[in-house]
């Protein structure tokens, strides 16, 4: 028995065939829609405003790309609606384009401008400052916003060019320390042992203060050595005395005899009264006259005021062997290493002894600067964790080079008449080199360079008006002093402009992206 076999419906086989190739169909479709799209809207993505709706048949005003503002407005595409600069004019005096100084009608300001009121040239030329590269032209064009409402979306902070007084100034880390040349390194002249000691570490002492004694043999020696010479001299003046007187009793021979022992004994005087002055001390006349037990006391007292020689006698601890430490000025006693009944040696310090006021702050200068520097500079410091600020004066530069740092060591004076110095602490110190009082300021911020130029941007004087082109105009800068907030413009910005501050670096950025565009108002073909 055969079995038949029967073939698909052709019905069913024409939907199977089309259901099959509907994946291919909607692909096709697809791309069509996509190229009939990007035909119409110039092959640009929508905006955001667009996908949501908000904008429906009709399209906003065509769109100036390179300066991101409508065509209708854009400046810098047509030039009737704001004239620009065509031949920027070069001002070699003060090294920018577009001088205001020179040509005052530049400035961005309501009425009459304001002149800087200092020599802006001289200060120029004073030292080397960074210039602007003359060929420099992608600068001098304006910035424009499209609307106030986008100048204020923008983020981008204004300020006033103000007058302020500014100082130009080398900013160098610096070290506080004692006047050395007021600074007294106190040792014991002998060796011995600490008797008695009257000053402590901080106290203030004046020329001339005991502050220590010490008990010394060899002092003991030496003043008794003085006393015996003493006495034997006067004993051998005496008998010269009376061998003259009886000269004709005397051979000659014993009175030349006895001349000579005079000679001798006045001889070990000046010898003894040397080693005591080597010691410090300083001799009284008369010590000749005086008799034994007077000598005795006189020598015990030697180089001690009479106040403490009479409480140490009255303690019965006078003695011969005492040398005191004194105070060679007027001073704070800054170090102190010594205690009673300590034995003590020639070599070792045992009191520093320093004027606070005033102080030395050392200051390391690199040698590309050391040429502006010049004595009685005005020096300014202040320590660190300080408020307040001192000032001095520039001493002493070094004639050398540090052969490790390859720096300049120099020094200045600083009043301390309040003693707030401290010596040994750091801060900053600043070298004056130029001081202005009414130079002509920006905030930092407003500071844009791109290696080439140094620029800051200018609002335009109408941009406050309702119906006006909301513009910047780029200015090339040349700069002086700065301070932790504001630089000097010696040229390129007048008094009483308005600048941009912080922002300004999307400025900048629109001017470097308007640069290396493709042409103007990106290649839409519009009026120049």
């Amino acid at each position: 028995m055969s079995t038949l076999t029967t073939g698909p419906k052709p019905g069913r086989s024409l939907v199977r065939r089309f259901w099959n190739s509907m994946p291919t169909l909607l692909t096709f479709g697809m791309l069509v829609a996509v190229g009939w799209t990007g035909h119409h809207l110039g092959w640009k993505l929508p905006k955001a405003s667009e996908l949501r709706g908000e904008v429906t048949t009709a399209r906003k005003a065509e769109w100036c790309a390179e300066h991101s503002v409508p065509e209708a407005i854009c400046v810098e595409c047509n030039a009737k609606r704001m004239p620009k600069v065509t031949k920027p004019r070069w001002c070699k005096e003060h090294g920018v384009s577009e001088c205001p100084t020179c040509h005052p009608d530049l400035a961005q300001i309501a009425g009459a401008a304001k002149l800087p009121q200092y020599d802006t040239v001289a200060a120029i030329n004073q030292f080397d400052r960074t210039e602007n590269n003359s060929r420099c032209k992608k600068f001098l064009r304006r910035v424009q916003f499209e609307s106030q409402a986008a100048f204020d979306k923008s983020g981008i902070d204004i300020d006033v060019a103000t007058e302020r007084p500014m100082v130009e100034a080398l900013r160098i880390n610096g070290e506080l320390g004692f006047d050395q040349s007021q600074v007294a390194h106190l040792s014991s002249r002998v060796p011995g042992t600490v008797f008695r000691v009257y000053r402590r570490l901080g106290d203030s002492v004046r020329a001339g203060d005991v502050l220590a004694l010490v008990d010394s043999l060899d002092v003991g020696k030496a003043k008794t050595t003085l006393s015996k010479s003493l006495i034997h001299w006067e004993h051998t003046i005496r008998t010269l005395t009376n061998a003259r007187k009886n000269v004709d009793v005397i051979p000659r021979q014993q009175l030349r005899e006895i001349e000579h022992d005079t000679e001798e004994a006045e001889l070990e005087v000046v010898t003894a009264q040397q080693a005591l002055i080597n010691l410090g001390f300083e001799l009284p006349g008369g010590l000749n006259k005086q008799d034994a037990q007077q000598l005795t006391r006189t020598l015990q007292c030697l180089g001690l005021p009479q106040d403490l020689c009479e409480k140490l006698s009255a303690k019965g601890s006078m003695t011969m062997n005492l040398i005191p430490l004194v105070a060679p000025q007027d001073g704070v006693i800054v170090e102190m290493d010594v205690v009673a009944g300590e034995v003590v040696r020639s070599e070792r310090s045992l009191l520093t002894l320093a004027k606070l006021n005033p102080m030395w702050l050392t200051l390391h200068v690199k040698q590309e600067d050391s040429e502006r520097l010049s004595l009685d500079q005005k020096v300014k410091f202040r320590p660190d964790g300080g408020q307040r600020e001192v000032s001095g004066q520039l001493s002493f530069v070094s004639p050398s080079v540090d052969e490790q740092t390859r720096t300049i060591k120099v020094r200045a004076v600083l009043n301390n008449q309040s003693l707030g110095l401290k010596a040994n602490s750091f801060g900053t110190g600043w070298i004056v080199l130029r001081e202005e009082p009414k130079a002509v300021t920006v905030p930092i911020d407003a500071l844009q360079s791109d290696g080439d130029c140094q620029i800051v941007f200018v609002r335009d004087k109408d941009f406050l008006k309702k119906d006006s082109f909301k513009v910047f105009h780029a200015r090339q800068v040349r700069v002086g002093a700065r301070s932790d907030t504001h630089i000097e413009v010696l040229a390129g910005v007048l008094p009483g402009e308005i600048v941009a501050t912080k922002g300004s670096a999307s400025l900048r950025a629109e001017l470097l992206k308007s640069a290396f565009g493709e042409g103007c108002c990106g290649g839409h073909g519009h009026e120049h």
